[in-house]
């Protein structure tokens, strides 16, 4: 079973974090206080990021070139390996079931991407697609797969921007798989039972419930999806309401959200079943401008993600 490739077991301090109108690179401190050494956002210049069929960017060598450039004279270091992070809206995540499975990685890439074809019909262009099974909702439930796809012609613009410029990517992929899959072990150990993660940012909602580290359920919303007037406490009801009643979920013991398209309430503490807790850099016993800089840029806060306690 081929496992979604999101954290290697150990990954350079260098985190790109791609954005619709620029890019912000971040140097993860590990010790002696996690936080960040360096930090900087770079706008892309004019010209430098096309659009593929479906409107996701096509990056190009210039796009990226001048945030590695200072990152590479800023934090002295040569700069050959780093981590990629890039925006729910730019892919879509989802579960699938499936009833079997073949033995093979390469059948079970095919079989995934055809029930993508039937999911998404909106979607025409080839998928870069990776997957990792989910637990099973008690005895016989059913035999899931959490997939995130990205359009290819995207994929391989980023990773060749990056080796234009001398850099070869460990990971690569969207923000709230990384936010999950670096922080679950502080909200597992934090929270002592179920615990779900709510990220918003520009474009995506994305709700995911855990269960000792692995996700039973995820629900990404992109924003065109949204009806007019629907908003998120409704949505987040409704996943609860799928998450009690269809996988058996008990009491969630804790709720942390991250905000990083803020303007309005990003949920009321009526919709949830505990009160949500904001993720800080309290959980992490990082510096104390450790906040202030994910308040400046959310953006940092899955470039934290993917390197803390990772190297």
């Amino acid at each position: 079973m081929s496992r979604i490739p999101l954290l290697p077991p150990v990954v350079p301090p260098h985190v790109f974090c791609l954005l619709a109108e620029g890019v912000t690179w971040a140097n993860v401190r590990r010790a002696p206080v996690p936080g960040f050494a360096d930090s900087r956002h770079f706008a892309y210049a004019a010209n430098t990021v096309g659009a593929g069929p479906t409107g996701t960017p096509l990056l190009s060598r210039e796009a990226i070139a001048d945030a590695v450039d200072v990152a590479r004279k800023v934090s002295g270091d040569r700069l050959t390996r780093a981590s990629v992070v890039f925006p729910d809206s730019w892919a879509r995540i989802l579960p699938i079931e499936f009833d079997t499975l073949p033995d093979s990685e390469d059948a079970v890439r095919e079989m995934v991407l055809w029930k993508l074809k039937k999911l998404l019909p909106g979607i025409s262009e080839d998928l870069s697609v990776v997957f990792e099974e989910m637990p099973k909702a008690g005895d016989g439930g059913e035999l899931r797969l959490l997939v995130a796809a990205a359009p290819l012609e995207m994929i391989r613009s980023i990773e060749q921007s990056f080796e234009a410029v001398g850099v070869r990517i460990g990971l690569l992929a969207p923000a709230s798989l990384v936010l999950f899959e670096g922080l679950s072990p502080f909200f597992l150990s934090a929270s002592g039972g179920d615990y779900g993660l709510l990220h918003r940012s520009p474009g995506s909602l994305v709700f995911v419930i855990a269960r000792n580290g692995s996700p039973i359920f995820f629900r990404q919303r992109p924003e065109e999806e949204l009806e007019e007037g629907e908003d998120q406490d409704q949505e987040v009801r409704l996943s609860l309401s799928y998450y009690f009643e269809k996988l058996h979920g008990g009491a969630l013991s804790a709720v942390y959200v991250h905000d990083a398209a803020p303007g309005r309430e990003l949920v009321s503490a009526s919709a949830l079943p505990v009160k949500p807790t904001p993720v800080s850099g309290s959980l992490f016993s990082a510096d104390r401008g450790f906040d202030e800089k994910i308040a400046s840029r959310p953006e940092l806060l899955a470039a934290f993600a993917a390197v803390y306690e990772k190297g």
